[in-house]
């Protein structure tokens, strides 16, 4: 896309005269490390995707504001919004956190209001002048090294897959079939499951050995909750592993998902892959 590294934090710009984010020529990166859909998911500490949104709002009123005219302003907007790409990559810790609380029941409930929120918040950016936006979906988070921990076969724990692609289901339908698809909006659904699932089933064609065990943690699978800390067991060498620690993947495994997501076939994007949603000039 043409960026040297990722678009600086909110946070670490939000304060500052930053010439180039505020000409909307660099971006800004919004997300919060624990987050989820919901404002219940996750700690005090962590910034929900509704505060994110709100906070894009607050941006995009800082760029409007060094225009003169209210007609400049909302020929900068549609401009610049028209031609922005919106990424969202969430609703994984969201479901942890529900398979955490050791229930299943209302699971199919969870997912409908997973979505339903999610759907929300797509509208919100929307209605600031979104009309690019791409979303990855969630992974098979059952076959993390935690999760099969706590499976008596060190296997992939099923509820958690379902759940996934479940979300995954009513994430695409609501694009294709749902509200959104009302809107005048370019999109893509980049799907992370289906990279993570070629990666299982044919680890050696993509280099790696080890698909169940991450290079950094501690007991079984290397998969503890205590997770990657100074003192943990650390792996030979991490570009041939799947799992980086007890729930994310390498560096490996990302470039492999972001080379599939922005460049490849509709079994890894759909209806267009990313680099097609970037390249589209329609507004």
């Amino acid at each position: 896309m043409g960026l040297k590294r990722s678009p600086p934090a909110f946070l670490a710009v939000a304060n500052k005269t930053n010439k180039q984010v505020l000409r909307g020529l660099l971006g800004v990166n919004f997300a919060s490390a624990g987050s989820g859909i919901l404002d219940t998911t996750g700690s005090s500490m962590i910034i929900p995707l509704s505060q994110q949104v709100a906070q894009f709002a607050w941006l995009q009123r800082q760029m409007m504001m060094r225009t003169t005219t209210q007609q400049q302003q909302q020929q900068q907007q549609q401009m610049m919004m028209g031609r922005s790409v919106f990424l969202l990559s969430t609703g994984g810790n969201d479901l942890f956190a529900f398979f955490s609380n050791g229930s299943t029941a209302g699971d199919e409930q969870l997912v409908r209001n997973l979505v339903s929120v999610y759907v929300e918040h797509v509208k919100a950016l929307y209605a600031l002048g979104a009309r690019k936006v791409a979303v990855i979906d969630v992974p098979p988070i059952g076959c993390c090294p935690y999760p099969r921990t706590l499976h008596p076969l060190g296997a992939c724990v099923g509820v958690l897959n379902d759940l996934a692609s479940a979300f995954n289901r009513g994430l695409r339908d609501a694009f294709r079939n749902g509200s959104l698809a009302a809107l005048s909006l370019q999109y893509s659904v980049g799907s992370s499951h289906a990279v993570v699932r070629s990666i299982l089933k044919h680890p050696q064609r993509l280099g790696f050995k080890d698909v169940t065990t991450a290079c950094c943690g501690s007991g079984r699978f290397n998969g503890a909750r205590s997770g990657c800390t100074p003192n943990a067991t650390l792996c030979h060498d991490r570009r041939d592993h799947l799992f980086w620690d007890m729930l994310h993947p390498t560096h490996a495994a990302s470039k492999i998902a972001a080379a599939a997501i922005y460049n490849g076939s509709t079994r890894f994007a759909t209806p267009v892959n990313l680099r097609q949603l970037v390249e589209e000039d329609k507004y």
